[in-house]
């Protein structure tokens, strides 16, 4: 009898869990890689201190924080990449913008990027020859030189205006 209890109420619980995870999903992790392989569908990846491999479909939004996003299946949205660098093949789609900071990005041919590329902190690199950028895309990169010019230029700003009032805090004792 306590065993058919216990089944009773184990048996639902697995089947459940077996349904929910035929059924597209959001994966969030946390030093974990993610694999979406081919025929496989998730809604968002969101990965930190990991990497995204999608060959499968993605319906949403591919975010990568410090690690790499490598795309030859599907995304419907866009790949944001924050301190890694992201690799879209001539094979993917990838439907929104692509935006990578503090790294490098790779696309083989214009189609595979139906948005805009932008890559601040690296090299935006199109691995085929011709390059024929559509109406209303965009494919922008900002060196790691830019960056360290534009240090420069604030931290000159910030000491001129924090060096005058450093001055005028001083006190100065006069005689009686």
């Amino acid at each position: 009898m306590r065993t058919r209890v216990i089944t009773s109420f184990v048996l639902p619980f697995l089947l459940a869990a077996g349904a929910l995870g035929q059924a597209p999903c959001n994966c969030s992790f946390l030093g974990q890689d993610i694999f979406i392989a081919s025929g496989q569908q998730v809604d968002n990846a969101v990965c930190v201190f990991c990497s995204v491999q999608v060959e499968g479909d993605v319906t949403g939004h591919v975010i990568v924080l410090f690690g790499s996003a490598n795309v030859s299946g599907q995304v419907q949205g866009s790949t944001t990449v924050i301190g890694g660098n992201a690799v879209v093949d001539s094979q993917a789609r990838v439907g929104g913008d692509t935006v990578v900071l503090g790294g490098n990005a790779v696309y083989e041919t214009d189609e595979s990027l139906a948005g805009s590329a932008y890559v601040l902190g690296g090299h935006l690199s199109h691995v085929s020859s011709t390059s024929g950028v559509g109406a209303g895309q965009h494919r922008f990169t900002l060196s790691p030189f830019f960056f360290g010019l534009l240090a420069v230029v604030a931290l000159l700003l910030l000491s001129a205006v924090i060096a005058p009032r450093m001055r005028r805090g001083v006190p100065v004792s006069q005689p009686r």
